[in-house]
């Protein structure tokens, strides 16, 4: 199996598809900033229990500051048959400097 990046335009059609589980890898002072809806804090159990489900996982797309921490944890998840999992590029920086450009088009306008 395998795990694919995302971009961050690319998000929204994520989120909305339905079930997905959206692990936040960030530390606590980052997260603190914001995150995504409904995501959940990174941990040993989590990952135990994805791991455990495998095949029968949901969607997972996992995200950090850079996107880097976040590729790891995908390519791990993915190595354990996993059949959908999803690395926000670049993220939650990325998602920042979207979000931000958004708005200012929409400010434009």
């Amino acid at each position: 199996m395998s795990w694919q990046d995302i971009q961050a335009e690319e998000l929204d059609a994520l989120l909305q598809s339905g079930e997905l589980l959206v692990i936040d890898q960030r530390d606590e002072r980052t997260r603190s900033h914001g995150q995504l809806p409904h995501a959940q804090v990174v941990s040993e159990q989590l990952i135990q229990r994805l791991v455990r489900l495998r095949s029968k996982a949901p969607p997972v797309l996992v995200y950090c500051y850079h996107g880097n921490q976040s590729r790891e944890l995908c390519e791990f998840l993915a190595q354990f048959g996993l059949p959908e999992v999803y690395n926000l590029a670049g993220g939650w920086q990325a998602l920042e400097q979207f979000s931000n450009s958004r708005n200012q088009a929409t400010e434009d306008v």
